[in-house]
């Protein structure tokens, strides 16, 4: 749990008293006084907004038409997102991904946070270089490509369904070749997948190393390898 490591008093200081706490909170903003947040916030959570924040944003102003906060944007992603820019659906996926984690999860000093003993992790946590453990370039493994390569890579099995029952429908419907010579005596045209059923309807595995060659392409387009 988290109080089971060394330093997790460091952490959790021990709370006050419900009643005493919403006293002192009630007595301090009366007296102006700005709240100050608490040391999981301030030391873990803020670190890892501050890198969320700066990924996209570079500066929250006021709007002075309604008072609320204006964040602006870097002035590279106003139009559009580039494809190497990280989101919050790639960070979601690095944090949902146990091997992932444990392998990119740095401390300042370069170690990895999980090669630490269990019950000394929760009290590194203040250590952890967000910056470099959530960089794009660790964390993104789908580019965001503004192109029909994106869209093939994520229907790719769709396509190739649909191609296939496409060809065998084809081969299906059109049936033999004429066996006897056209009228004017020149020679029969070769059939385009073969004179013969069978051949017909093999020819049409030839779908599945098109569709790779395609999805190997879509896959370069979106991952970068």
């Amino acid at each position: 749990g988290p109080g089971a490591g060394p330093g997790a008093a460091w952490l959790y200081p021990a709370p006050a008293p419900p009643v005493l706490a919403e006293s002192a909170a009630a007595a301090a903003l009366a007296a102006g006084a700005v709240p100050k947040s608490g040391r999981f916030l301030s030391r873990i959570v803020r670190p890892i907004y501050n890198v969320v924040f700066e990924e996209c944003y570079e500066s929250v102003d006021v709007d002075p038409g309604n008072g609320r906060d204006k964040k602006k944007m870097h002035p590279e992603l106003v139009n559009f997102l580039p494809p190497d820019v990280a989101n919050y659906d790639d960070w979601n996926e690095f944090f949902c991904d146990p091997e992932r984690l444990v392998e990119g999860l740095l401390l300042q000093d370069g170690a990895r946070l999980f090669d630490l003993p269990h019950g000394a992790r929760f009290a590194a946590l203040s250590r952890v270089d967000w910056q470099v453990s959530l960089d794009a370039a660790e964390t993104k493994t789908h580019r965001e490509i503004h192109s029909l390569w994106g869209v093939f890579a994520s229907t790719h099995r769709v396509w190739l369904l649909h191609t296939v029952l496409f060809l065998l429908a084809v081969c299906a419907v059109t049936g033999d070749p004429p066996a006897t010579a056209p009228s004017d005596g020149g020679e029969a045209p070769p059939a385009l997948l073969g004179s013969q059923p069978a051949v017909r309807f093999a020819a049409v595995g030839l779908a599945v190393p098109a569709h790779s060659i395609l999805w190997g392409i879509a896959r370069w387009h979106v991952r970068g390898a």
